[in-house]
């Protein structure tokens, strides 16, 4: 079995189809099935279920994705920190980002770029849970991510985003042309939420309520659930308002009081170098 192939099973669970999949990787339908195949008969248990809507992971499915996400997300750091040796670059501030934070992580290094432009910065992709105890262990310098965040001596913080819990819907959903939404009106709709620690505040919110929410698909990742949102396979709470999403979808305010979804930064306290250029880039951002 290769990293490819997990990268299949992984966009077939994320999207819930083979033919989706099939789209967002850029390969044959028939060729992604052949490759589905090959690994259900290697794993000697199916990994998926077929239902009428659509692939939904097996409990053996489940297993293999979690460990699959863990093995691409260090097969990824690796290229990215072989990459570096071979530009030569094997300094820097070493930042850890987690999913769904592209225009905050932008914002950021145009403000580094401004106090120390001689600095390069070494990202990897990295849940926040991981970016503390990263930070702890010194593999990384600073991470950005989401409260919660796990508590860690030694480990500072900052929040540098905030941002209103709003419902993020297809354009044609039936609840769209409503002006705000209550969290009845969404319990008995599909919920779409990344496969992470901080999506069960949202969950919370509604059994606080006595309300039981209808879970749609689950996303690997922040980034692909207003994909799955657009394509119909349900509404999301964890997508912030300033995110870039697809056009044809739309953002509806919650008429239940929320927390709001705030990004945070973490950085090890007694690391110096760029590191305060950093935190005073994320003090002053704006979006």
């Amino acid at each position: 079995m290769d990293v490819r192939q997990m990268r299949y099973v992984l966009a077939v669970a994320q999207t819930g189809s083979v033919r989706r999949a099939a789209q967002l990787l850029s390969v044959a339908q028939p060729t992604l099935s052949q490759q589905l195949g090959i690994v259900e008969r290697e794993m000697g248990a199916p990994l998926f279920e077929r239902t009428a809507r659509g692939m939904r992971l097996t409990p053996v499915g489940e297993v293999f994705a979690a460990h699959a996400e863990a093995v691409l997300g260090v097969f990824d750091q690796a290229l990215t920190a072989v990459a570096d040796a071979v530009a030569g670059d094997v300094g820097g501030l070493r930042l850890a980002v987690a999913d769904g934070l592209s225009d905050i992580v932008r914002a950021i290094l145009t403000g580094l770029r401004g106090l120390a432009p001689d600095v390069r910065v070494r990202m990897a992709r990295m849940r926040t849970a991981e970016q503390v105890t990263q930070i702890v262990q010194d593999e990384i310098q600073a991470g950005l991510g989401y409260r919660p965040a796990p508590a860690a001596e030694g480990v500072s913080r900052l929040v540098v985003h905030r941002a209103p819990v709003r419902a993020l819907l297809p354009r044609g959903h039936a609840l769209a042309v409503r002006d705000a939404l209550s969290l009845t009106d969404l319990a008995e709709e599909p919920l779409i939420l990344p496969r992470t620690a901080e999506a069960a505040r949202f969950v919370d919110q509604f059994a606080g309520r006595g309300l039981h929410p209808r879970f749609g698909p689950a996303a690997s990742s922040h980034d692909l659930v207003p994909a799955l949102v657009a394509a119909g396979e349900g509404y999301t709470l964890c997508v912030r308002p300033t995110a870039q999403v697809p056009p044809d979808v739309v953002f509806r305010p919650i008429l239940e009081p929320m927390p709001p979804i705030e990004v945070v930064l973490l950085w090890r306290r007694e690391a110096g170098g760029a590191l305060p250029a950093l935190v005073a880039a994320a003090r002053h951002i704006s979006l």
